[in-house]
């Protein structure tokens, strides 16, 4: 991994991984709630992780964080395609992806966020597709998700009195929010919420 901070650049961090796993355990089964396991022989994980982080004129910071993952299975192995399932019958081949993980990710947010007053933001967060079984027949697709806020803070003495609004998927789009591997019936798919608020105050009292 590489670490840097520049007054002029900004913190900016880099890091490739790689890692390894013998026996890895899956789901085999997925049915009405219930999962049966197995191992699949050896999976491997490689990848980069990137970040970057600026303030500008002191109190609005800019970050970005990006991630890419390969994430498959090295050895073939047999699974089941319905449940009960007294033989494992088909082929997963080596090669394939990890059912459940992402390939890249992308977050950005540009914040004001002065000590005392106004302060808000916005996020984008990118996704890219997830396939959602191991014979990755088919896949979530990959979304974008707009999000913003806006808060107060006020200190009176030794009280920081505060309160924020926060709105999510701002655009009302569509997606899978999450997904069940390997489910039986073909139900891969959980939808995300639509837009959605969210409001809070906090009162702070320093002794």
């Amino acid at each position: 991994g590489l670490k840097s901070r520049s007054p002029a650049w900004g913190d900016f961090e880099l890091a490739a991984f790689r890692t390894g796993t013998d026996n890895e355990i899956v789901t085999q089964t997925n049915l009405g709630g219930r999962s049966t396991f197995q191992n699949a022989g050896s999976t491997r994980r490689s990848g980069l992780e990137a970040s970057w982080v600026r303030r500008y004129a002191g109190d609005l910071q800019a970050r970005v964080a990006a991630t890419l993952i390969e994430a498959r299975f090295v050895d073939v192995f047999l699974t089941c395609t319905a449940a009960p399932c007294a033989t494992p019958n088909l082929a997963i081949g080596a090669g394939n992806r990890i059912p459940g993980v992402a390939r890249g990710a992308l977050f950005g947010a540009l914040t004001w966020k002065p000590e005392t007053g106004w302060n808000g933001g916005i996020e984008l967060r990118l996704l890219s597709r997830v396939a959602v079984n191991d014979s990755n027949s088919e896949s979530a697709p990959g979304h974008g998700v707009a999000s913003a806020h806006v808060g107060y803070v006020h200190r009176v003495g030794r009280w920081k009195i505060a309160g924020f609004v926060r709105g999510d998927n701002l655009l009302d789009k569509r997606y899978a929010g999450s997904v069940i591997v390997n489910e039986g019936n073909g139900r891969y798919y959980e939808a995300a919420p639509g837009r959605n608020w969210l409001s809070g105050a906090s009162a702070e009292f320093r002794f």
